[in-house]
């Protein structure tokens, strides 16, 4: 089968390789769609983070591994023990995989688990960027009738939106500040707006980025390269702040604006991954006894997603393009790294 299979930076490889075999438990599944995550340019131009370059502890896999962790497709093949599934079903994938016997795991918080490994990533059953992919059959979700496997591939970024409005304890009447609209952005607005919340105001210095999520409703909307953002918050909120901050963007300056314009017991949720440190002083969070919060992945997210997608709370077409296999990384890569694009999904179906 052709995979996508990572070597180290600047190393991905378009490869003939064997089929995964299905085990206990397991399904096999051929990949439909396949999306492109900040996480795939971090392992691609600047080091590996998640592709591990010695065995993994849970999994013993190490580099090459194929890449991609947000896929959906149609399950092929049906090992032993599994119930629920058929040949045919269409699924979207959870790629976490857990020890499922540390703390954090049998407490439920299986995000959290000490040893995670990720379909995509350090998975011996392959990913998304190949012909098939091999996965724990309770890691799939069957997609409801009338939805797409297209749309089955953004399940998984929009599941990390919606654990992080989660983080935050969002009620409707918050002022909420969303600081970045890539796809994460885009899914935390979407996200609030489908548990009804109205006043949110969204952050992003990229005229495109900033059409994109005016594009599925937003309408207060700042750019920061023009406006002061603290002031432009503090202001609309009467002095007080706004109550909800998500950084979504991963940069110093949306960490540091979304912990500057957050109210007095108010909530920073931290999702983006941040790449260099940002110089920050704790006081200024002490007076105003501000949360600052970190959310990871998913964690019992996927059902609730799939039913608000089902029910039209998750618009893409002004910000998800799809690319053909042969250019994941020509085009792939490059349009997202270059922001010539927001979110990217890799068209499985076509290859023989």
């Amino acid at each position: 089968m052709k995979a996508a299979r990572y070597h180290g930076v600047r190393d991905i490889r378009l490869e003939e390789i064997s089929e995964p075999v299905t085990g206990s438990g397991q399904v096999k599944i051929r990949v439909h769609f396949n999306g492109i995550c900040g996480s795939d340019l971090h392992e691609y131009f600047h080091a590996p983070m998640m592709s591990p370059m010695t065995p993994h502890p849970l999994t013993g896999v190490t580099v090459p591994v194929v890449l991609g962790h947000e896929f959906s497709g149609e399950v092929v093949e049906v090992g032993p023990a599994v119930a629920g599934l058929s040949v045919g079903d269409k699924v979207a994938v959870e790629p976490t995989v857990n020890c499922r016997r540390c703390a954090a795991c049998l407490a439920g918080s299986y995000n959290l688990c000490r040893e995670i490994a990720a379909v995509g990533y350090s998975w011996p059953g392959g990913g998304g960027l190949g012909e098939y992919a091999v996965v724990d059959a309770d890691h799939c979700y069957q997609l409801p009738a009338g939805m797409s496997t297209r749309e089955g591939a953004l399940i998984e970024p929009l599941a990390v939106a919606l654990h992080a409005v989660r983080r935050g304890e969002v009620q409707a009447d918050h002022a909420v500040a969303v600081h970045g609209a890539g796809p994460i952005g885009i899914g935390v607005f979407l996200t609030l707006r489908a548990y009804g919340v109205d006043n949110i105001t969204v952050i992003e210095p990229s005229a495109a980025r900033r059409a994109a999520i005016e594009a599925v409703g937003a309408t207060d909307i700042i750019d920061p390269t023009a406006s002061d953002v603290v002031a432009e918050l503090r202001e609309r909120t009467d002095g007080a702040g706004v109550a909800r901050s998500f950084d979504t963007g991963g940069a110093p300056a949306t960490f540091l604006n979304a912990v500057r314009s957050t109210a007095a017991r108010g909530r920073v949720v931290v999702v983006a991954v941040h790449q260099r440190p940002v110089e920050f002083n704790p006081t200024e969070i002490l007076f105003g006894e501000c949360e600052i919060v970190g959310s990871i992945a998913y964690c019992h997210d996927y059902p609730e997603v799939i039913d608000l997608m089902a029910r039209g709370a998750f618009p893409y077409d002004s910000w998800v393009q799809t690319v053909p296999f042969e250019d994941v990384v020509t085009v792939g890569m490059e349009a997202l790294r270059n922001q010539t694009a927001i979110k990217i999904l890799v068209d499985m179906t076509n290859l023989s």
